[in-house]
């Protein structure tokens, strides 16, 4: 399926490049339809599988082209993956620039992009661009490692033909991750034999211009023809390269979350609550969560205890979840924590969930207060009794059972929220979220809401400012905005 355009590093500068990341780029591509018409078939066939779906993207876990080189995706900002590009990631990209002798610039772009569509959903496709900047008015064949192209040019506005196949950004829905696999390019281009060695786990480190291989045509070159330029054009014979190695499925441990108690009267237990884990890996042989042991330590372990447990040795596919109750029942007053470890398979090899809540003591009873005598009653008929329903106070509420995923990409907090379900008792009136940097007291983001029924709640929580980090989410209910009781936390790592 042929798609729009969606903005990406290359396109920096671009005065042809509508207003908004998310711009309608069909009119654009229709031209460069129309200038592609006659493609040849490619040689060999280009990619050959879609890996499976991560459960932490949502997306394929890599591409493999007809070699059987499987690439995952590489997010820019890290080491070989190029620059930030807010909300994109690749797969792959194979980029070659040069200077014309007549003084303009020509530009090759080939990538397997990964970025959100209208509804949030990733959505993958595969991309053929060349455009020539500050070339005269003229028609110029192009002939690059996956076919050749015409370009035409107006001697004022830069020249270029995109073919994007994939899934469209301007879509809603789930992508369809096979169709890229249709592309017009593979299988990938890698460092020719001559090249020096790339990085360990990568194809290239995008930067540096290498001599490459891997052109179904033969053709591993950029090459320019047209007026002006002399006789075989003018071309480039070196490509960025940019992939990350997929690395294989291993299995992958998530859980809900550190648990905090409501205060306890010493001696008295709680109600239970519930610790879930799951088994988050790349679906595949060898990504089987396997939970060994559960057990529960550290200073104050005596006070908690397993109510329940699907854990221990359960071997869990990827997907799939177990689970841990848990009592609380303090031996004296103050603060208890301890912590709950399962061992596992993966390479951490255990995985601690903190464990805290504080114990209480009842108040004191007053002491009895001598009434006067009374006065002579009066006879009259008694007046009827009223009873009013006890009013809640905002220091004895508390949020249970506070959940909110371990690890969140930066891209997802900003566009669609953090997503935060509790439990609030009745008389909660209102609900205060918010976002603060671990170890920091001041928010990043606050958000206050009105509580229509005790129970389950669930608030959204979008935060523009967040970065990367860890970061703490503390819920707090109340009888009103001013009147909120103790606030419970837990923990959250922004990734990119």
């Amino acid at each position: 399926m042929l798609i729009s355009e969606w903005g990406s590093k290359a396109e920096a500068g671009d005065p042809l490049r509508p207003v908004g990341r998310r711009a309608n780029r069909l009119p654009l591509l229709s031209a460069a339809i129309v200038a592609l018409g006659a493609l040849p078939a490619p040689a060999q066939a280009a990619l050959t599988a879609a890996g499976a779906i991560d459960p932490a993207t949502k997306a394929p876990a890599f591409y493999q082209d007809a070699n059987g080189l499987k690439l995952g995706l590489c997010h820019p900002g890290t080491v070989n993956c190029g620059p930030a590009v807010p909300g994109e990631d690749f797969y792959y990209m194979a980029t070659s620039t040069f200077t014309a002798p007549n003084g303009g610039t020509a530009s090759l772009i080939l990538n397997m992009t990964l970025a959100p569509n209208a509804s949030g959903d990733p959505a993958s496709f595969n991309r053929v661009r060349v455009q020539l900047d500050g070339f005269p008015a003229g028609t110029w064949t192009i002939t690059h490692p996956y076919g050749t192209d015409t370009v035409t040019t107006d001697g004022v506005r830069r020249g270029r033909t995109t073919i994007d196949i994939g899934c469209a950004v301007t879509a809603v829905g789930p992508c369809d991750f096979a169709a890229a696999l249709g592309g017009r390019f593979g299988p990938f281009l890698t460092a020719a034999p001559t090249a020096p060695a790339p990085p360990a786990g990568f194809i290239g480190d995008a930067v540096v211009e290498v001599p490459i291989t891997g052109s179904p045509t033969g053709n591993n070159f950029f090459r320019v023809e047209g007026p002006g330029l002399p006789p075989g054009g003018a071309q480039s014979n070196t490509f960025a390269l940019m992939g990350k190695l997929f690395a294989g499925v291993v299995p992958a441990f998530s859980s809900s979350g550190d648990v905090a108690f409501a205060d306890q009267l010493v001696g008295s237990a709680s109600a239970t609550k519930t610790v879930t884990v799951t088994s988050s890996g790349v679906p595949g042989a060898g990504s089987d969560l396997k939970i060994s042991g559960v057990t529960v330590g550290g200073a104050n372990a005596a006070d908690y205890a397993i109510a329940g447990n699907t854990c221990a040795g359960a071997t869990l596919p990827s997907g799939s979840t177990c689970s841990v109750g848990l009592t609380f029942a303090p031996g004296a007053a103050g603060t208890r924590a301890a912590t709950l470890t399962l061992a596992d398979n993966t390479a951490a090899a255990t995985h601690t969930v903190a464990l805290s809540g504080k114990g209480a003591t009842p108040a004191p009873a007053a002491a009895p207060v001598t009434a006067p005598a009374p006065a002579p009653a009066v006879s009259a008929a008694p007046a009827p009794v009223v009873q009013a329903p006890p009013v809640a106070r905002a220091s004895d509420l508390a949020v249970t059972n506070l959940r909110v995923a371990r690890r969140i990409r930066l891209g997802q907090a900003r566009r669609r929220g953090i997503t935060a379900r509790f439990a609030a008792p009745a008389g909660a009136a209102v609900a205060r979220v918010r976002l603060l940097k671990r170890g920091a007291t001041k928010a990043i983001t606050t958000k206050l809401v009105t509580l229509d029924a005790p129970g389950a709640q669930t608030i959204h929580v979008r935060s523009g400012r967040a970065r990367a980090g860890e970061y703490t989410v503390e819920v707090a209910i109340g009888t009103s905005a001013t009147a909120l009781g103790r606030g419970v936390t837990t923990r959250l790592r922004l990734t990119r």
